[in-house]
């Protein structure tokens, strides 16, 4: 029997849920997910240039009744803040973020690094809640994160490392 991956057990938390809308841009850590979620009839996954275009795509599916989650580097989740606060305080519409941790031990970019020292703490500042799964066995956990989104109408962030990205993996996605 074959090992479900990373994507595969993600997938699986949102169709859970009843996922319907999935936007966002990828980084590299992040194909394989959407990939995934490409293969899915039942899931309308938008790409977009820009992530706070992610950000708006999914307010206008919450505006219409349709579940959706965003899907986002770390670097594209720091540049919506001003969406943040205006979906947040102004409208108080909940938006889901599948996000990555990128800066780690785990990540050899240097170009990441700035993004792992300041992401976290700058969702703190501006108030967005956030979780970390670092674990396969906290992919259930995805669930609760979502509906914690829709109970206090904020925006959620769910940051993945890279291990729990491409568990079960073979080959990674662009041979990173």
């Amino acid at each position: 029997m074959a090992t479900l991956t990373g994507p595969d057990l993600i997938h699986a938390q949102l169709k859970k849920i009843g996922i319907k809308i999935v936007s966002g841009l990828p980084d590299d850590w992040l194909i394989a997910l959407m990939t995934r979620i490409d293969k899915d009839p039942d899931i309308v996954q938008v790409r977009v240039a820009r992530e706070p275009e992610a950000v708006g795509v999914c307010g206008g599916a919450f505006f219409g009744g349709t579940p959706a989650c965003a899907v986002m580097g770390i670097a594209g989740l720091l540049a919506c803040g001003h969406e943040f606060a205006l979906f947040n305080s102004a409208h108080q519409v909940p938006l889901f973020i599948l996000s990555t941790l990128r800066g780690t031990l785990e990540d050899p970019r240097t170009y990441q690094v700035a993004q792992g020292l300041i992401g976290l703490d700058y969702l703190d500042a501006i108030e967005v809640p956030h979780m970390t799964i670092d674990r396969v066995e906290d992919i259930e956990l995805i669930p609760a994160a979502y509906n914690r989104s829709r109970l206090v109408k904020r925006t959620f962030a769910c940051f993945f490392t890279k291990s729990v990205l491409h568990h079960g993996m073979e080959t990674l996605p662009g041979g990173h």
